[in-house]
């Protein structure tokens, strides 16, 4: 089953709407309402509701210090605040350390041990609350622990000292350690910060699974792009409030990040990955008061745009074809950009649309870019520029693919054009 199978079955929500998914029996696995929390005079938690049902995967996102971390430990019952927090229908302050241990699992951000345990000992506390008083692991017990260790790759470690082993192996000890309680909540706290992008990738693998088998992980993540590619949902706070809740792709808004980050984002749906992604700008900071068109296709405009973009000019482009990764460069930064059918040649409406940009840009900028008969026409259009830059970084007889007609027009072009190598374009910008 894919990730985007998963947030389809999984519970949806927008803004103001809910489509609700119970267990049987009608209880959720967990309900919290109006938490609120203090440490001395600093109010950290305000008013948090949320609710999680089975076989969910939420990320926590949010800039440091926005409660994640604290709302995670009074979901686990280290800490207690005023309002509600339940665990299948208990009061988690009415619960024992135990009986919390039995429904709830969590992996700390601090990895660090302070006494020499060996790792397979470390794993086996996960199931004391299984065991009864004075009663010693089972066989059982150990081929859990095996088998969790397994998992996380860390059984080749099972007699070494804990406090021996690097950061990055502490961490899947310890998530062995929480997979081990087979609790049906696994709560994981920045999980990845001492790993290495290949068992990053596997602990977040591993969690989409364990969701998928009916699980529920609440995970606080710092990569908001690793919470966007795993998570269900995701739950968006800001000084101690939840701001959004919902899927990656209501969540992860231009808006959104504005408000609880600071910054200045430009939102799309990655065309490879599938996902929402986003990238960060500067470029509304430094706005310059000149329009400048880019003529382009087959990826040589990207780069080009995305610079014009970051220095603040305001920018148009094509004609391009649809499926192209220039215009897709082009709806990531929001640029009005000029597309016609794959194949098929420019045709007058199109043409005549090219030539208007062109007329009303201060600049126009010619990219390094194949000529065919289907494109041939946007070096007619070039040619009603009232200041060209062509980019040229090889011969320009390579890129002509018309037997010769291309190449004629853009010599013509070059004579009163500025001509410079991409690299170099920084240079010739006005």
């Amino acid at each position: 089953m894919t990730q985007s199978d998963r947030q389809n079955e999984n519970v949806k929500r927008d803004d103001d709407s809910i489509v609700e998914k119970h267990d049987v029996n009608g209880a959720r696995l967990l309900k919290i309402k109006g938490l609120d929390f203090h440490i001395n005079s600093a109010h950290i938690l305000k008013e948090v509701s949320l609710e999680a049902d089975r076989g969910e995967f939420i990320g926590l996102i949010g800039p440091n210090g926005a409660g994640k971390t604290t709302l995670l430990k009074c979901i686990n019952g280290i800490y207690q605040g005023s309002g509600c927090v339940e665990l299948d229908g208990s009061d988690v302050s009415t619960m024992s350390a135990r009986h919390i241990a039995s429904k709830v699992a969590m992996l700390h951000q601090d990895t660090s041990v302070a006494f020499p345990f060996k790792a397979m000992d470390i794993v086996l506390a996960g199931r004391y609350h299984k065991l009864g008083r004075f009663r010693p692991e089972s066989a059982e017990d150990y081929a859990a622990a095996r088998k969790y260790m397994g998992y996380t790759d860390t059984l080749k470690l099972e007699n070494r000292m804990i406090n021996t082993l690097s950061g990055g192996e502490r961490q899947r000890v310890l998530f062995a350690k929480a997979l081990a309680q087979e609790t049906d909540l696994i709560l994981l706290d920045e999980p990845s910060a001492s790993l290495d992008i290949a068992y990053e990738e596997q602990l977040f693998k591993y969690s989409s699974d364990l969701c998928s088998g009916g699980k529920t992980v609440i995970a606080a993540v710092h990569d908001l792009k690793t919470a966007v590619r795993y998570c269900s949902r995701l739950v968006l706070m800001k000084d101690g409030r939840i701001i959004a809740d919902g899927l990656p792709e209501s969540v992860i808004t231009r808006e959104n990040l504005r408000l609880a980050y600071g910054v200045n984002a430009l939102v799309y749906r990655n065309r490879i990955t599938g996902f929402v992604d986003f990238h960060l700008s500067g470029g509304s900071e430094t706005k310059r008061d000149i329009k400048v068109h880019v003529i382009g296709g087959g990826g040589s405009a990207s780069g080009v745009i995305r610079q014009l973009f970051q220095s603040g000019y305001t920018v148009t482009a094509g004609v391009f074809s649809h499926g192209d990764s220039d215009l897709g460069s082009a709806d990531v930064f929001g640029i009005k950009a000029l597309a016609c059918r794959p194949f098929s040649e420019i045709d007058d409406k199109m043409l005549r649309e090219n030539i208007e940009l062109v007329k009303a840009a201060d600049l126009t900028i010619l990219c390094d870019m194949p000529f065919g008969q289907q494109n041939i026409r946007n070096l007619e259009a070039a040619s009603y520029a009232s200041s060209l830059i062509l980019i040229e970084d090889g011969e320009p007889a390579g890129r002509d693919f018309t037997g010769g007609t291309a190449l004629a027009v853009y010599n013509e072009l070059k004579k009163r054009a500025v001509t410079v190598k991409s690299a170099r374009l920084h240079e010739v910008l006005p």
